[in-house]
């Protein structure tokens, strides 16, 4: 043994003592077993009988009511009857505690009730199993229906009571903690009283339920055992609570591969299952814990404990697991310990592993190679193909070698050494320039109706001294910025471009619409006095200075004077991979596993030592968005791009999985100068988990990390987020980056929508693209004819879709032949004039003309992508038109059902409170709203029967008629006269 060596354990299993072969950190609770170390004692709860009597006075009414129901079996009736008359009868006992258990919560009485305990005192025990396996034989039923009984508080239902059927269907109809109970105090008892249960059990056999909790509370009677297991597959309901009474039953896998069990039912280490079943089969239970991870679920910290569990066991298909999923399912953090447990195991599944591994997953594995003192040591007498493997992992023997020509940043970065302080230049100097107002052309306009509060209040009033308080204040209305000019707007577009990433989309808008002026409005804050302000202002010049250059920069500064123009000089000047002014990164310990990873150079035939990716991970340390680190850029100009790609995501993935520390948010935002359409993809999948494990936070970061990316393939991303609803606030965020990379392209969102449609697609992309057009209808949008010609029939998915479809040109209905020419419904071809305004045409618009083109389009055999002249055509009479409401709706009555169902589709809700009081869909022209009562209230437990009474339906005078038709037709389905 080396100097360095330390001890190895005991790996091997135990088959004689399977409990031994857990060696985790979780504590297991496994259901007490007899003749295991889980054996206990049995102390009956002695407040337990007074809780019974309690919930039985609470109950009554309801106990009494399900004897006196017609559809009760008159034997329980009888028998209920008889229990609370006193008399010790075990089905009547059984009985009202099934009908009381079932009305009310016994958790309201004590979070700790156990039935037995009352019944062992009533009766003793004998009693209190014969009650319980009664219970096994009875079920609560609706009174009404004779369905299953599922009352609540919201929807009351009356009880009654019949026997199961010998083959059970549905609900478990017995509480756990009875057969709990019952088996903890079986599990010591002396031999002779054991045998005596057995004969109590005996006649207990009529049906599926019976059968298993008798074999639960009795493990050792194999007879009933192995008749569980055998008729385990034909059972109809198998529920959680079920599959955990069979777990603890098990003696061997064959038992299991009888009952055609596969996995456990619930991917937690805490569940009574998993821990009955490692101490019955100790390693071997392994495959089945394994298996109930596949269970599809968020809860990351419910699998964890699994995790724990697997890391505990001496077993090949255990370690293997772990290894292989070390990001793919967290398990990372159980692998040390389980590799110092078993590190004879662990370095043969290593070697096992590395040939398709991936490259971030081989760098962890070779991470933990060298960092497990019982690894290495074992790495001594390992068989030589296991030797030789963990070898070439460790010196990256598959990767191509390490280069010699670094550039000079790689080798040396500045942090690395000692950088000689500058005196920065003060000069004491007031800006220049007044606070006012630079609007685009019609964006005033549009801003009036905006749903952004300070965006409509500035375009109504002009008041920019109004509005900067406003966003001094609050960042939340970051999109009313752009066109504030002057000095105060430039200090607050400084202070969010390197303090918020939410805001990044509104300042990168505001630096381009004002350009040399923002340097100018800022020179004054960049050469002042050292602190926040000063280095704000440096950024946004140095920004300014990149886009137009240093000259133009300093001829915009040159108002103020030599001195300023000077100290603005010194600016510029600073070496773009100087920390000037900040923090030296530090390499957390949470990248080092993915250190190891190649990064190979330009062309593939050299790496980055890992000394040198070491100080890529402090470049991305350095940069942001908002101020890209000039060192990322020698970077990228150096290494592969699909390299960086996957090592960027590595070292995300690193982070994301070690909690996210908020100190290293860098982690996630540097992905923006490196992800390929595989790392937009995947981000866009980990923003849409995000919200789902409570991290919603996190989703918006990573949403605005996905807006920074430069690419077409992360605007699609961030665009189908508009339509996320697995957020509000993800949503929300998505629509406002869409809108502000719109508006700063002097597009409106629906044209940004045209150029993101790929050209190619699944059913599922045509389907929404469908859609699309078919909003695009109802909302009266129309297209330029240039924009028709390139953004539709040019493009191979959206030419299809517009080729099956009726079009208007100013008035003028037409289709797109095969020649992408215009033909009437004559089939006589037409011209549209350069200034033609198209829509989609609406049977409200052809009037007489519509059966003409219905008769056209058959004829031609079109397939219309959505129900476009089929629908319905809906006008308003003039008495409505003049009062701008919807008379003939007023006081109809709907469902709220259907109701509920507009506002989670094509309209909105409106809410007083917590209370919607109101429906209202929107359009580009204008809204319709609906006003009922009296509302109902949000959450799952409404009364999708009850009534509302529209009050008014208000519309404006110059909303598009396409709209007020499709509104009219949505509301005529749910509000009956």
């Amino acid at each position: 043994m080396s100097p360095m060596s330390v001890p190895l354990p005991h790996e091997d299993p135990d088959p004689a003592r399977p409990w031994l072969d857990y060696r985790g950190s979780l504590e297991l609770d496994p259901a007490p077993r007899r003749g295991y170390p889980s054996a206990r004692a049995y102390e009956p709860n002695a407040a337990m009988p007074g809780h019974w009597r309690e919930v039985r006075e609470r109950a009554a009414d309801q106990i009494l009511a399900a004897a006196d129901a017609a559809v009760t079996d008159p034997a329980i009736a009888a028998a209920v009857r008889a229990y609370l008359g006193g008399e010790p009868d075990p089905l009547g006992a059984a009985a009202a505690f099934q009908t009381a258990a079932a009305c009310l919560s016994l958790w309201e009485v004590t979070r700790d009730y156990v039935q037995m305990d009352a019944w062992i005192a009533e009766h003793g025990a004998d009693f209190a199993v014969v009650a319980l396996m009664r219970q096994c034989e009875t079920r609560i039923v609706n009174a009404d229906t004779g369905k299953n009984f599922v009352s609540s508080r919201y929807r009351p239902e009356r009880p009654a009571l019949q026997f199961a059927p010998a083959r059970p269907f549905g609900e478990i109809w017995a509480r756990g903690p009875e057969a709990l109970s019952l088996r903890t105090m079986l599990s010591t008892l002396p031999e002779p009283e054991y045998r005596h249960f057995r004969e109590l059990f005996e006649p207990f056999g009529r049906n599926h339920y019976q059968r298993l909790v008798r074999a639960y509370a009795m493990p050792t009677e194999r007879d009933w055992a192995r008749e569980v297991f055998a008729e385990w597959p034909e059972r109809d309901e198998k529920t959680w609570y079920s599959q955990n009474l069979l777990a603890a039953i098990v003696d061997s896998p064959d038992e299991l591969a009888t009952a055609k069990i596969h996995r456990l039912p619930s991917h937690r280490g805490q569940a009574p299952g998993a821990a009955s079943l490692v101490e019955a089969l100790g390693a071997a239970a392994a495959p089945f814990l394994i298996g109930a991870l596949s269970i599809d679920t968020h809860e990351h910290v419910g699998k964890s404990s699994m995790h724990a569990v697997l890391a505990g066991l001496p077993s090949d298909a255990a370690v293997e697991y772990l290894l292989a999923n070390m990001v793919a399912e967290r398990t990372f953090p159980d692998v040390p310990d389980m590799a110092a447990r078993f590190p004879r195991r662990t370095l043969r599944m290593i070697a096992k592993l590395t040939d398709r591994a991936e490259p971030s997953l081989r760098s962890r594995l070779a991470h933990l190679v060298t960092t497990v003192p019982e690894l290495e040591t074992a790495r001594e007498t390992a068989e030589p193909e296991v030797a030789e493997a963990i070898k070439r992992l460790v010196n990256l023997a598959d990767a191509p070698p390490e280069t010699a020509a670094l550039p000079e940043f790689l080798a040396s970065p500045p942090w690395k050494r000692k950088a000689p302080k500058r005196k920065k230049l003060v000069v004491d100097v007031a800006p220049l320039g007044e606070d006012g107002l630079h609007w685009c052309d019609g964006e005033r306009d549009r801003w009036r109706d905006s749903a952004d509060a300070v965006q409509r209040r500035l375009a109504e009033t002009e008041d920019t001294a109004e509005a900067l308080a406003a966003l001094a204040k609050s960042a939340n209305g970051h999109r009313a910025l752009p066109p504030l000019a002057g000095p105060a707007a430039a200090r607050i577009a400084a202070d969010w471009l390197v303090r918020l990433r939410s805001t990044r989309l509104s300042v990168g808008d505001w630096l381009d619409r004002h350009g040399l002026d923002a340097a100018r409005w800022l020179a004054p804050d960049a050469v002042g006095r050292a602190g926040k302000q000063r280095k704000a202002a440096e950024a946004v010049l140095r920004d300014t200075a990149r886009r137009f250059g240093d000259a133009a920069v300093l001829a915009a500064v040159a108002p103020y004077g030599e001195d300023t123009a000077a100290s603005v000089a010194e600016i510029l000047a600073v070496d773009p991979l100087d920390l000037d002014g900040r923090k030296a990164p530090k390499l957390p310990e949470w990248v080092e596993p993915v250190l190891n990873m190649p990064v190979l150079l330009r062309g593939g035939r050299e790496r980055l030592p890992r000394e040198a990716v070491a100080h890529l991970v402090g470049a991305m340390a350095l940069d942001s968005p908002a101020i890209p680190y000039a060192g990322l850029d020698i970077v990228k100009a150096h290494c592969d791009t699909a390299s960086l790609s996957a090592f960027s995501w590595a070292v995300l993935e690193a982070w994301e999985t070690n909690d996210a520390p908020a100190k290293d948010a860098w982690a996630m935002t540097q992905l923006a100068r490196f992800a390929d359409a595989d790392a937009v993809a995947r981000l866009e999948a980990l923003i849409r988990a995000w919200p789902d494990r409570n991290y919603s936070k996190r989703a918006l970061n990573g949403l605005e990390v996905l807006g920074a990316i430069e690419s077409e393939d992360a605007l699609r991303a961030v665009h189908r987020l508009t339509r996320f609803r697995g957020s509000k606030a993800v949503k929300a965020a998505a629509v406002n980056q869409v809108e502000l990379v719109a508006a700063g392209l002097g597009l409106d969102t629906d044209q940004l929508a045209d150029r993101l449609v790929p050209e190619t697609g699944s059913n599922a992309v045509v389907a929404e693209q469908a859609a699309r057009l078919e909003r695009a209808m109802a909302d009266g949008r129309t297209w330029t004819l240039d924009e028709f010609r390139e953004r539709l029939l040019a493009h191979p998915l959206l030419g299809t879709l517009a080729r099956r479809l009726v079009w208007t040109a100013d008035g003028t209905a037409f289709r797109v032949a095969e020649d992408d020419t215009f033909a009437d419904a004559d089939d006589d071809a037409i011209d549209l004039p350069a200034g033609a305004a198209i829509r989609l045409a609406h049977p409200v618009l052809l009037d007489g003309a519509l059966d003409t083109w219905v008769r056209h389009l058959a004829d031609y055999e079109v397939l219309q992508p959505f129900d476009q002249l089929g629908r319905p055509a809906r006008t308003v009479t003039e008495a409505e038109a003049a009062a701008g409401r919807l008379t003939r709706f007023e006081g109809r009555k709907a469902r709220t059902g259907p109701v509920h169902g507009l506002a989670k589709s094509t309209w909105a809700a409106v809410r007083d409170g917590s209370t919607t009081v109101g429906i209202e869909r929107r359009f580009r022209s204008g809204a319709v709203r609906v006003e009922f009562s009296p509302g109902y209230a949000g959450g799952p437990y409404f009364d999708a029967d009850a009534v509302q009474v529209v009050d008014t339906v208000r519309f404006p005078a110059d909303l598009d008629p396409v709209s007020l038709s499709e509104a009219v037709a949505d509301l005529e389905k749910i509000a009956k006269g």
